[in-house]
């Protein structure tokens, strides 16, 4: 009987995991412009020195909102180095349709080789605007050479 209501109670842990909840989670938001600019359509991209990054896409005036995991917006307190992007392949959309690549455009020591940090406080709404410029070396464009624009 005993044993019964242990595997029950384990089983039980297994199903419901960390619950609806998780681990704790602070909301962030912020603002992306380059060279004085809203930068649309960028990855922005918090990469914490332990654990899961969280992640966002900015929209036409430069304002993103991270995502954890589906469902649950911010990020886990704790120091990130932030990463933009502008480098997306070619895809599809809902409908099916072919949607072209884009190159990036943001130099590296905001991406590949950021120099971005924010710490992220629990319990606030944390803002995290980045100003960045579009001065330094690109990272190669050679991974959207399928983007149908002629290299000539």
């Amino acid at each position: 009987m005993f044993r019964c209501f242990v595997l029950n109670a384990c089983l039980l842990l297994v199903i419901t995991g960390c619950g609806a909840s998780g681990p704790e989670i602070a909301s962030v938001e912020g603002k992306v412009t380059m060279d004085g600019q809203p930068l649309a359509n960028a990855a922005v991209v918090f990469v914490p020195e332990n654990g899961r990054p969280s992640g966002a896409r900015t929209n036409a005036q430069g304002e993103y909102e991270l995502t954890f995991t589906e469902g649950r917006r911010g990020a886990t307190p704790g120091k990130y180095k932030v990463r933009i992007t502008t480098l997306s392949d070619t895809g599809f959309d809902d409908d099916g349709q072919s949607t072209p690549g884009s190159p990036e455009t943001v130099p590296m020591q905001f991406n590949a080789s950021t120099t971005l940090t924010f710490e992220v406080v629990a319990n606030t709404a944390n803002v995290a605007n980045f100003e960045i410029t579009s001065e330094g070396d690109l990272p190669d464009n050679d991974d959207t050479s399928d983007t149908g624009e002629d290299d000539n």
